[in-house]
């Protein structure tokens, strides 16, 4: 009776740890490690002097063609990033944040991933390292948890991990006034280019405002769990009144008054993000066609 409930119980913490991943990944960086992750780092390295929109097209490249090929090519695509963090100074953080990021997600999505897809994957011998209770399935989860499928879920967890980190090399070397200037050379809509903008700044703005809470309710004597848990009101209170700021602003800037815009400052694509452009084309081009015949399989089906 004892081994049985000790049983349900190691069960259900299994589950609920790995729900609170994201908190975890949180607690590790921290609200200022996220800040300094979204805010844009001062710098002139080859990231820097690309054109906006090369940046976009790089992550758009390496997110199809992570989503396309098996799972070692967005292995191989994240770590070529790392250098980039490198010598902005967050390879530290990045890599605090991809550990954390690839354990919680390979952890949670295990438990839900297909018998049948396991078994295409890695045949009929798998290793079970834990059987739940039957009532178990009626919330998803799979009757047994097997080391093949933790591993099938490290491959999908490491193909996302490549489309995020170039993601955000976007906005650590990017300003938010050159994405409008950038957005609005290609005529994307006004109301598009200002929701980017702003989401672009208030990012950054959202984890600085709450560390200040955070360390404001460490000064009340608050623990840390405490302290995070405490700074959730305040944060949104604080952000709402920031949107409505951010509202009468725009309108009283006649935001969306005139169809087109005009610029102090010019951002011009140079023979650089030209080249790049064409690189990355022949890179997609030749991922695809090795995904068509099969040399680089299409999915994560190979170990």
């Amino acid at each position: 009776m004892v081994a049985l409930i000790l049983h349900e119980v190691l069960s259900w913490l299994m589950i609920v740890t790995s729900s609170l991943s994201p908190f975890y990944l949180l607690y590790r960086i921290g609200f200022r490690g996220f800040s300094r992750l979204t805010t844009y780092v001062e710098g002139n390295t080859i990231y820097h002097r690309l054109h906006p929109l090369t940046k976009l097209l790089i992550a758009l490249v390496v997110t199809v063609i992570c989503a396309q090929s098996v799972w070692w090519v967005g292995l191989v695509a994240g770590l070529t990033s790392l250098y980039f963090y490198y010598s902005l100074r967050r390879l530290r953080l990045i890599l605090t944040f991809s550990s954390a990021f690839l354990i919680g997600s390979a952890l949670n999505q295990a438990y839900y991933v297909s018998p049948a897809v396991v078994e295409k994957v890695f045949g009929d011998q798998v290793t079970v390292l834990w059987v739940f209770p039957d009532y178990f399935v009626y919330i998803g989860v799979n009757p047994v948890l097997t080391l093949q499928a933790i591993i099938y879920s490290l491959q999908v967890a490491v193909r996302v991990w490549g489309m995020i980190l170039y993601s955000g090399l976007v906005v650590l070397t990017t300003t938010p006034s050159q994405v409008v200037r950038s957005l609005h050379k290609v005529r994307v809509p006004a109301p598009v280019t200002f929701a980017v903008t702003v989401a672009l700044v208030a990012l950054p703005r959202v984890f600085e405002t709450a560390d200040t809470v955070v360390k404001l309710q460490y000064m009340k004597g608050a623990s840390k769990w405490r302290a995070a848990f405490e700074s959730f009101i305040p944060l949104f209170v604080y952000e709402f009144r920031k949107a409505r700021a951010v509202s009468v602003s725009a309108e009283t800037r006649a935001f969306m008054a005139y169809k087109t815009r005009t610029y102090i400052d010019e951002v011009e694509l140079a023979g650089t993000d030209k080249l790049v452009a064409l690189l990355l084309l022949a890179l997609l081009a030749v991922d695809t066609y090795l995904v068509a015949i099969g040399l680089i399989p299409a999915l994560p089906f190979k170990p």
